[in-house]
């Protein structure tokens, strides 16, 4: 298959998130994003979702620019982060629990959410024409405005 490179500027905050998640799925920071930009076009494409998450997906529709801002700045959770940093020490190791395996997936698939989340209030707004240049603060019309100007 053919592929093509593309350059991406994000905010640090953003990047942050990233790298965390893509550890949290023990992949490069390259795999991760790609796996999940793969995931969010097909899924959000052919609806191959579940109904709960395509229903979640399609509220985020009805949702304001400012509620998306904050789906966009929403992070992972230090400490779930860390328990998975952990499970995943111990599954490499050999030394894992059929407990923290499950464990391990169920973070797995809630950091595979919160960036399928992320990515879709990210093309929302991209949609509503709000400029993406820094996930940190939404820019208001008036400060578009005003650079316009």
């Amino acid at each position: 298959m053919a592929t093509r490179t593309i350059t991406l500027t994000v905010s640090e905050d953003v990047y942050a998130q990233i790298d965390a998640l893509a550890r949290m799925t023990s992949r490069s920071v390259e795999d991760f994003i790609e796996q999940s930009l793969t995931r969010s076009v097909s899924s959000l494409v052919d609806l191959d979702l579940p109904s709960l998450a395509q229903a979640e997906l399609g509220a985020m529709e009805d949702l304001t620019n400012e509620a998306l801002w904050a789906i966009v700045r929403s992070t992972a959770n230090a400490d779930r982060i860390a328990l998975y940093d952990l499970l995943s020490e111990r599954r490499d190791a050999g030394n894992i629990t059929p407990e923290g395996e499950r464990l391990l997936e169920h973070l797995s698939a809630e950091a595979d959410a919160l960036m399928l989340r992320v990515a879709h209030a990210y093309a929302l707004l991209e949609a509503r024409g709000q400029t993406l240049s820094t996930a940190a603060e939404p820019r208001s019309e008036q400060a578009a405005s005003a650079e316009r100007s």
